[in-house]
């Protein structure tokens, strides 16, 4: 009881400190080393978990800390790293922009504007596997999608409110969640995107489209539809410009952000191993694959060797930040989370919900709630995901279930969380582009969040349990 008194105290302070906007990645790692050392210096909880000791406690407890730097950079760490660098080199390629062009065309023949609205939102779903940036893909379709929806009469919260929606749902090979429920469930990716996301994703998407169609035509009706400004023209217009001048990429352009995506699919065991052939592809392999294809398709583009290979730059570049930003934070998460394991919080809490008789599916909903609230005051899916995503393995074994079948729900509650905050950065910076206040934004898009979320998680448990 002590541990987890102690590991309540630090998770609280660790919280605020991150509320109030101190280094994410520091804050976890002091965290988990306090809880460390904790257990190494009064013997309580269940010890440091080290298979072999460095022959002295005090250095024990870096060693946790080296060896989840170890396994993530060299495996989950990796994936990420290069799914981020090929993210940013399809950007240089404006690749991103030929996807939209492809699967964003029809949207123009479409007459009703919330049908429209509907159709914007399955657009940026395909695109958002491509972009597993939140803020990237919300600023990207700000540009595209967003002056089609206008000047085809989408009232503009409408506009906007389907774009701030956009990437509630976590899909793809870039979303560092699902290469992290993925590597903690210990399942291949595809695995994971099939048997899991995509048999609960369709509910979902149609709560969500259904939901926005209503909820959107009532709000418009409530408050009226703005007539946009002379400023608010004015931009439209440059980036159309803009648009128009990207244009000039060849529409084959669009198959290279879903390239990745299609090998991991097709060369898995899930998929080409049910016909016997033995062929497992990792995300690094195909995203390198991926690279050399899309060089050769800006070879022939341009017939520019030098401009071709010093292209390549970007792609490190990607890697280099996400490193700095993503893979930090899954690391200090990490040590947070193997913090309150060795000092018995998680034994705990197990005991104390077997104590109540709370079984697996009432743990699932209090580990839901408190991420999801978590991920609400933070602005980030991340951070609270990569601290918790630790802990679900040893208590979905208590409670004889699979790791992803706990691990998938708490996923989808951080992108409840974060997009349903007036302090998250995409939600920021599209409502900043559209000169609306944040607050307006996630107020209009609360109850189709809140209803879609209601259906995952009915969904959820009447498929997966």
């Amino acid at each position: 009881m002590l541990g987890l008194i102690i590991a309540l105290v630090v998770t609280v302070a660790a919280g605020y400190l991150i509320a109030k906007r101190a280094y994410a990645p520091a804050v976890l790692l002091v965290a988990g080393i306090i809880m460390l050392a904790i257990t190494a210096a009064t013997g309580m909880g269940v010890g440091l978990g080290l298979k072999k000791s460095t022959g002295m406690i005090f250095f024990d407890i870096f060693a946790v800390v080296e060896n989840v730097m170890s396994n993530t950079l060299s495996k989950l760490g990796l994936s990420i790293m290069c799914m981020a660098g090929f993210a940013k080199y399809m950007d240089r390629v404006h690749a991103g922009r030929a996807l939209y062009d492809v699967v964003g065309g029809p949207l123009k023949y479409i007459k009703s504007p919330y049908v429209l609205a509907g159709m914007g939102l399955i657009v940026t779903q395909i695109v958002g596997m491509a972009i597993p940036s939140a803020a990237g893909l919300a600023l990207m379709m700000m540009v595209t999608l967003y002056p089609v929806m206008i000047r085809a009469g989408v009232p503009k919260m409408t506009a906007v409110c389907t774009i701030a929606a956009s990437r509630f749902f976590d899909l793809g090979p870039g979303s560092a969640n699902c290469l992290l429920t993925a590597r903690t469930a210990q399942i291949e990716w595809a695995d994971y995107f099939i048997n899991w996301q995509m048999k609960i994703y369709p509910f979902m998407l149609v709560s969500m489209l259904v939901c926005m169609y209503f909820c959107q035509k009532w709000w418009d009706k409530k408050e009226g539809v703005e007539p946009l400004s002379q400023e608010e023209k004015d931009a439209l217009e440059v980036d159309e410009a803009k648009a128009a001048s990207e244009s000039r990429i060849p529409k084959i352009y669009a198959l290279l952000p879903m390239l990745p995506l299609f090998i991991l699919l097709i060369f898995n065991p899930v998929v080409i191993g049910s016909y016997g052939i033995k062929v497992k592809v990792g995300v690094p392999t195909a995203i390198v694959l991926s690279v050399m294809v899309a060089m050769l398709f800006d070879l022939i583009r341009t017939r520019d060797v030098y401009d071709v290979m010093a292209g390549v730059k970007e792609f490190f570049k990607g890697m280099g930040g996400a490193l700095s930003v993503v893979v930090a934070l899954i690391i200090a998460g990490q040590v947070f989370g193997k913090g309150l394991i060795s000092i018995g919080a998680v034994k705990a809490m197990i005991d104390g919900a077997q104590s109540v008789g709370l079984g697996a599916i009432p743990m699932v909903l209090a580990m839901c709630a408190v991420i999801g609230i978590v991920s609400f005051l933070m602005g980030s899916g991340n951070a609270p995901f990569f601290s918790f995503a630790p802990l679900i393995p040893e208590i979905a074994s208590h409670y004889g279930i699979h790791t992803a079948t706990m691990l998938f729900p708490m996923q989808t509650m951080t992108g409840m969380g974060r997009t349903i905050s007036p302090v998250t950065g995409a939600i920021v910076a599209v409502a900043g582009l559209a000169h609306v206040s944040p607050f307006r934004v996630v107020k209009r898009n609360a109850i189709p969040l809140l209803v879609t979320t209601a259906v995952y998680l009915i969904a959820t448990f009447v498929i997966m349990f």
